[in-house]
């Protein structure tokens, strides 16, 4: 029988209770729970009383590459990684992992393409997206097995200070032809971004993170591991 692994990420965010009952009401239930908090900036002591979760805490900042490596401890076969600015369906832990089991594929709530090719960039998940669509990275959730997490950290990242969902796909696309898909959400039920206001803060890393940094690290990709997207690379590289 499959186990699973969900990893909740706690940070500057004050939306972890929210995530806690969305979980709740899943319609099936992990066989881990892990809130994984980097610093000190919300205390969330009086939810470890209220939720049953595994609560690892750093008085520094692992940036977000610590949250995976975290999943590399547990005894699972798939695992569930969430940002701490979307809220989701009930649903969603059945049909994200069974889709990944299904495609052998990484899905994810969010999909982007290429930065180097001057087409398409972003595509976001909607009640509308009725099949899954290929990309070249995800954000905000990332459903996968966990022996794919070989792979990620078997390439060393460009910059451990952000990224790490590009080298997630990257890598798995590169070391083992493992492809990303942008998944399905056919209806409420499945829907894993209930609140996509929750992602426009300052928090957000589209905010803080420079688009050059973003581009360097997929030419990292290309120039040293022959990274193929799925848009065409005009620039030289």
């Amino acid at each position: 029988m499959t186990k699973l692994l969900v990893v909740l990420t706690q940070y500057k965010r004050n939306h972890l209770e929210k995530q806690l009952i969305c979980i709740q009401k899943q319609t099936i239930k992990p066989d881990y729970l892990v809130v994984f908090q980097n610093e000190n900036h919300i205390d969330i002591s009086h939810l470890k009383k209220k939720y049953n979760f595994i609560h690892i805490k750093y008085d520094y900042n692992t940036k977000y590459f610590g949250r995976f490596a975290s999943c590399l401890t547990f005894p699972v076969d798939v695992c569930m990684v969430f940002d701490d600015d979307i809220l989701f369906g009930k649903d969603v832990l059945k049909h994200y992992s069974g889709e990944c089991l299904r495609l052998n594929a990484i899905m994810g709530s969010n999909c982007r393409y290429s930065y180097l090719s001057n087409s398409i960039k972003n595509r976001y998940c909607s009640e509308g997206i009725r099949i899954n669509k290929e990309a070249d990275f995800l954000g905000h959730l990332w459903c996968f097995k966990k022996e794919w997490l070989h792979y990620m950290f078997a390439i060393k990242p460009y910059t451990y200070a952000t990224g790490e969902d590009m080298h997630l796909c990257f890598s798995c696309k590169v070391m083992g032809n493992i492809s990303s898909y942008l998944c399905s959400q056919p209806n409420k039920a499945c829907i894993s971004d209930l609140k996509p206001i929750l992602a426009t803060d300052n928090f957000s890393s589209y905010k803080t993170t420079p688009v050059e940094l973003r581009v360097n690290i997929e030419k990292y990709f290309v120039e040293n591991y022959n990274l193929k997207t799925l848009t065409s690379i005009k620039t030289n590289v």
